[in-house]
């Protein structure tokens, strides 16, 4: 599946004001707003809404997201809720007129599709450091989950394709060009150095693995947890889904475990009691195993180049964009540095 050009990840919009959003979703879904909060995102307007008959998560897309792309998501939603109740995911409030979604015109004149799903009670996983079994159990129920969207995606007639986003590991032609802004020269240098060589073997390799509907963004903020009895709450945002192999959603997520546990401890120590979790729930192949360190120094690549594209297109969205620059600059040295040939059960 070819991925589009990066512009629609990087074009600016105008936000949509509280104001506003609160209107919409009066007429939309019927709900009497008692506030409306805004969230941090990079390229929506998303506002939790408080009401009289609890909280609700309120997503206005970007006006460049495609209806077909956000239909895949409530779709898969829909299909976690019938047949996967387990799954700690967000619910679909239906529409006053009972569909998934509203389109809807905001007050700069500008196209949305505007959904609303449950809130679900947690903090972000990455609000603190996390002892390593976080990450194991993190990784064990990303297996669950991973199984299941795919399911769902080759059990849907037609097959459900996702998102051809740039966010996708394997479209290497479509965030390498954008590698100029990234704004310090050696870190620039680096990520250059990290994508030509993924050129060479790593994503050949990779593109013969069978491609599976994924979440492909499994990280931090993305993940609810509570502290006391420690449990995961949650998992958000599947903005990003799309069809690629199960080793590089993967690792996308085991990028970010580092992360999530402090600087403490070696620096591929968080990656692997993720990928360990993984494995008790679904075990590597051997030609997964040989790719999977690769990958996760790519992802951290193809992040700084993202994350710095949006932050130089979009000034409303540059401070969340840009907040983990350093933290990316970081593992890229340190983890290219300690490369292993594999990591997980095998290693």
């Amino acid at each position: 599946m070819p991925a589009p050009s990066p512009l629609p990840l990087t074009a600016p919009f105008t936000p949509l004001s509280g104001a506003n959003a609160r209107d919409l979703v009066a007429r939309t879904h019927g709900l009497v707003v008692d506030s409306m909060t805004r969230l941090p995102t990079e390229r929506d307007d998303t506002f939790l809404v408080s009401t009289s008959l609890g909280r609700f998560v309120a997503k206005f897309a970007h006006p460049h997201d495609s209806v077909t792309e956000l239909a895949d998501q409530l779709a898969v939603l829909s299909a976690l809720d019938r047949s996967y109740p387990q799954l700690p995911v967000q619910r679909i409030v239906a529409t006053v007129d009972n569909s998934l979604m509203a389109s809807v015109v905001d007050e700069a004149g500008q196209s949305r599709q505007v959904r609303v799903l449950t809130y679900l009670d947690g903090e972000p996983l990455g609000a603190r450091p996390r002892p390593l079994e976080v990450m194991r159990e993190l990784g064990a129920l990303h297996a669950r989950l991973a199984t299941a969207i795919a399911d769902i995606g080759d059990g849907t007639t037609p097959r459900l394709l996702g998102s051809p986003t740039p966010w996708n590991l394997l479209a290497v032609d479509h965030y390498a060009p954008l590698v100029h802004h990234v704004a310090d020269a050696d870190v620039r240098h680096l990520v250059r150095e990290v994508v030509d060589d993924a050129r060479d073997a790593l994503l050949p390799a990779a593109r013969t693995l069978p491609a599976l509907l994924a979440h492909n963004d499994l990280h931090g903020d993305n993940v609810l947890v509570r502290s006391e009895p420690f449990a995961i709450t949650g998992v958000l945002d599947f903005g990003d889904m799309t069809r690629t192999p199960r080793v590089a959603d993967l690792a996308v997520a085991a990028s970010y475990a580092r992360g999530r546990v402090g600087d403490a401890g070696e620096p591929w120590g968080a990656a692997r009691a993720y990928v360990a979790g993984f494995e008790t729930e679904q075990p590597l192949t051997d030609d997964e195993h040989a790719l999977l360190p690769g990958l996760v120094v790519l992802r951290i690549a193809q992040r700084a180049i993202l994350n710095s594209a949006i932050a130089a297109a979009n000034p409303t969205a540059a401070e969340y964009a840009s907040r983990n620059l350093s933290a990316i600059a970081r593992d890229l040295r340190e983890l290219r540095q300690s490369i292993p040939s594999t990591i997980g059960a095998r290693a």
